[in-house]
């Protein structure tokens, strides 16, 4: 028997399993980008909350989840504060290994 799952179901997962795992934000996104995979795909997945706390991470921007992996943001002279550029070139670099979504207050990153 399968059960349909909306966003409101697949947020009560989640805060039933493990709920510090993500923020809302994050949570609405990965629906998303779920829900868009299946129709894209023509099938269905099912919902595994641990396996998708393992797949994927949340950081509060794509520099940081660049830095995770190994990438080096360029170097902000002293009293100068970062452009877009860097943010561009880390998302970049993601995206050139894995999957990334962004969401307001962040991006998930599939685990590489």
């Amino acid at each position: 028997m399968k059960e349909t799952v909306n966003e409101s179901r697949f947020l009560e997962a989640f805060r039933q399993v493990r709920p510090n795992q993500f923020s809302r934000n994050a949570l609405v996104a990965l629906f998303d980008y779920l829900d868009q995979l299946e129709q894209d795909l023509g099938e269905e997945t099912e919902l595994d909350v641990i396996g998708l706390c393992c797949d994927w991470t949340e950081y509060a921007d794509a520099i940081k989840a660049a830095e995770a992996y190994g990438w080096e943001a360029p170097e902000v002279p002293e009293g100068e504060e970062r452009d877009d550029t860097s943010d561009r070139k880390a998302l970049e670099f993601l995206q050139d290994s894995t999957h990334v979504v962004e969401f307001e207050g962040g991006v998930l990153v599939l685990n590489f």
